[in-house]
């Protein structure tokens, strides 16, 4: 009976260590994927408008996701939404400041998160913790 209690204990134990690092999913790799390339875009200056409202539609999506896991990911995901849209009406407004400033709050979100979030397996690989 005390090895069983042993063993279950342990066993418990490991429970939060075997699921502390997730593969992500192929979901989520897409939107991570989607996020880069509208990211490459609008730094690239095309069609910056259209492309952030992209990115803040993107996010909402993401948002499913993440405000279901995480505090720190649900609050990034508003945050890339918010800072998306006054990007595109910055953008179509064509306040050069404004774009400049609201692609930095975009990053800083994105680095918030993947600070909390993302584990470097290898070079180009990751999970989520």
């Amino acid at each position: 009976m005390r090895m069983q209690t042993l063993f279950l204990s342990l066993a418990l134990c490991a429970v939060p260590a075997v699921f502390a690092a997730d593969e992500p999913s192929p979901q989520h790799v897409k939107w991570m994927k989607d996020t880069e390339d509208l990211q490459h875009k609008i730094r690239d200056g095309q069609d910056v408008a259209a492309n952030a409202k992209s990115l803040a539609a993107l996010y909402k999506e993401i948002e499913g996701y993440w405000g279901k896991k995480s505090e720190v990911g649900a609050k990034t995901t508003k945050d890339i939404q918010v800072a998306a849209l006054a990007l595109a009406t910055a953008a179509a407004g064509n306040d050069a400041a404004g774009v400049a400033s609201n692609r930095k709050l975009i990053g800083g979100s994105c680095r918030a998160c993947h600070d909390q979030h993302r584990e470097k397996v290898s070079e180009n690989v990751y999970r989520i913790k």
